[in-house]
């Protein structure tokens, strides 16, 4: 059990500062140190103990035996990296076991530490000792190899202490060595539900809303071992019914609204295997601007072999994978770079969150095309006998669900609130029973008023951890029925017994200027509650936020007539030469049609879908020729087909 102590850290402080690797970074083995005095454990235990590089704390197990024992530990830094071993006796030989940071009980000789970060203030590590065959009464010792944090100031790792304040002895979970624990929905960034309003006192407000869209009945299988990299070095691209171990979904499956002011948050992903999952490791990526801090895949070109035209992607990895890429020559422009995450103890039902990097969401790009990626990296059944899961076992992503925020500058006059008492009902087979509908009049609006958000306060009598609803609006347009429906089913997780949730209108209703809202406000608005822990729930409220146009006076004199109109402010989106909200082909087509025959497809031109104002501005990209030229549609191939990162003029 003994070996150099001195080795261990020199390997620790290398690599051990971040939880979750992908291929975890290499600790020497671990293995028993100098004893600290014997500490008499009952069930729980206070304890103040300063855990810092060499540090040892040892105890007994319980006389009554133990099925899991929980550290407590206080930090003053937020993503403190600690890695730490444990060791323990056995009621059987060898008699002593160490926790290898694969999760297998090994002899002490061949141990790795585990790696961790820890929350500012309290954080706890759970170790499971179930499969130790721990000993009733038989010491334990739990040692701190690394302790540091990053420090600005210095722009590197500095080490320090951590507190241990706390052991628990109880049952069931698994050592929490991870990022996250077992089915944690938890996430840090803004969560679905959550929104805000200001009024900007200039005949504008902005609005805020965080949203959720759930995709559910999927049916992706993701096979271990076969990666994108996998099939590039065939020379070959994946098809599908191909093997592969991730899965990309489009933002546009879940409805995301094109353009500026959306932030990706999270993605939520249920993965389901037919046999017990102990350990599942995964990661994650998104689109990002190309050559952008975020874009992991443009550092590689020239750099690495097959790498030419790699971008546009950020990809957590490793630290044993960064650290080659590195070693290659590769420069990253962020410092760090998410390492995946483990989940202990998964189950066959096992949810997974990833929060989007702040860093990375400077650089997201979220347009119809883009994706966010979910990788299956590696997994254990057993970790007792250390049972890899392997090209054979594949498991399947059931559901997924992707938190956003929208924020919105809209024209605002006011708003009109009014008390509601229904009661909805999502087990109902009647439509009516699980749909609130009411007309925009008997809220309050009047016939000239441009709706451009509704909020609904809604209730149930316990706790609701998700609410699944929808939600709908008349319209003027006769094409599609005079009616607008969300594609995709709205969210809120953890939603508890009072929400108030923010509808703010998508493009496709309220256009770019006020004159092109088709929000009809003699026609209805729905909410509808479709599934959710309580049957039914309670609409409250509703709120309506409204603007109304300045109406066109004139006075008339035997001399003069006096005409005054308000100009709404046109919001830019470059590239939309047609106005329907999203970059496409058809733009750059547009502007060549306007240019060839103005007569037609010009801004007076016949044709019923001819060049629009709006239109003409958003589609002047190219800002070293004043006006419409053929070099922007040039810049909206070149964007479409990447070789722009953006169309938007430089600052």
């Amino acid at each position: 059990m003994k070996n150099n102590l001195s080795r261990r850290i020199r390997a620790s402080v290398v690599s051990l500062a971040m939880a979750a690797a992908m291929v975890p970074a290499y600790a020497a083995p671990v293995n028993a140190v100098s004893p600290s005095p014997v500490l008499p454990l009952s069930a729980t235990v206070g304890v103040s103990q300063t855990m810092k590089v060499d540090s040892v704390y040892e105890g007994t197990i319980p006389e009554s035996g133990a099925k899991s024992v929980t550290f407590t530990l206080d930090t003053s830094y937020a993503g403190q990296s600690f890695s730490y071993g444990f060791g323990v006796s056995t009621a059987e030989s060898p008699y002593w076991l160490e926790l290898d940071k694969s999760g297998k009980w090994v002899d002490g000789s061949e141990a790795e530490g585990s790696a961790c970060k820890l929350d500012k203030a309290s954080s706890t590590i759970t170790i499971d000792l179930s499969k130790a065959g721990a000993k009733p009464g038989g010491k334990f010792e739990f040692r701190c190899y690394y302790s540091a944090h990053w420090d600005n100031s210095k722009g590197d790792m500095v080490d320090n202490s951590v507190k241990l304040t706390g052991v628990e002895f109880g049952g069931g979970s698994s050592s929490s060595s991870g990022s996250s624990s077992s089915g944690s929905t938890t996430s840090k960034n803004a969560k679905s539900g959550s929104w805000s309003f200001k009024d900007n006192k200039d005949g504008t407000a902005t609005i805020s809303s965080t949203v959720t869209k759930q995709l559910d009945d999927l049916d992706y299988e993701l096979t271990i071992g076969y990666d994108e990299d996998y099939y590039e070095k065939k020379g070959v691209t994946a098809e599908e019914g191909d093997p592969i171990n991730s899965h990309k979904f489009k933002y546009s499956d879940f409805g995301v609204p094109e353009g500026d002011g959306v932030t990706i948050e999270s993605l939520y992903v249920v993965v389901e295997a037919d046999y017990d999952v102990d350990k599942f490791m995964y990661g994650c990526g998104t689109n990002v601007k190309m050559g952008s801090p975020s874009d992991t895949e443009y550092a590689k070109r020239d750099i690495i072999e097959g790498k030419d035209n790699a971008g546009y992607w950020y990809n957590e990895m490793g630290a044993d994978s960064r650290e080659e890429f590195e070693d290659a020559g590769v420069e990253f422009g962020l410092k760090e770079i998410g390492e995946g995450t483990t989940l202990e103890g998964a189950g066959k039902y096992i949810e997974c969150i990833w929060d989007v990097p702040a860093e990375v969401q400077k650089d997201q790009t979220h347009n119809s095309y883009d994706s966010i990626g979910f990788q299956f990296w590696y997994g254990t059944k057993d970790a007792s006998k250390y049972t890899e899961i392997t090209s054979s076992d594949p498991v399947t992503i059931t559901s997924a669900a992707l938190t956003y925020t929208v924020t919105r500058t809209v024209p605002y006059t006011g708003s009109v609130k009014k008390s509601q008492s229904a009661t909805l009902d999502c087990t109902a087979s009647s439509d009516s029973k699980k749909n609130f509908e009411v007309a925009y009049e008997d809220l309050g609006v009047e016939s000239d008023m441009k709706v451009y958000a509704v909020r609904f306060d809604v209730s149930a009598s316990k706790d609701v951890k998700k609410l699944v609803f929808g939600t709908g609006t008349g319209t003027t347009d006769a094409s599609d029925k005079y009616w607008y429906q969300e594609p995709v089913n709205s969210v809120i997780l953890d939603a508890g017994k009072k929400s108030e949730i923010m509808w703010i209108m998508p493009d496709e209703v309220v256009g770019k200027e006020a004159a092109d809202n088709i929000v009809n406000p003699d026609g209805n608005v729905v909410f509808g509650y479709y599934y959710g822990e309580s049957d039914t729930i309670s609409v409250d409220n509703v709120e309506v936020y409204y603007y109304l146009p300045e109406t066109t006076t004139t006075t008339t004199t035997t001399t003069t007539t006096t005409t005054t109109t308000t100009a709404p402010v046109q919001n830019i989106k470059y590239g939309d030469t047609n106005c329907d909200s999203k970059v496409e082909l058809a733009d750059a087509i547009l502007i060549m049609q306007a240019l060839a025959n103005p007569d037609k497809y010009g801004e007076t031109g016949t044709y019923e879908k001819h060049l629009t104002k709006p239109g003409k501005v958003n589609g002047d990209v190219d800002k070293g020729t004043e006006g419409l030229t053929s070099n922007d549609a040039l810049f909206i191939q070149e964007f479409l087909l990447r070789k722009r990162a953006s169309l938007e003029p430089e600052k």
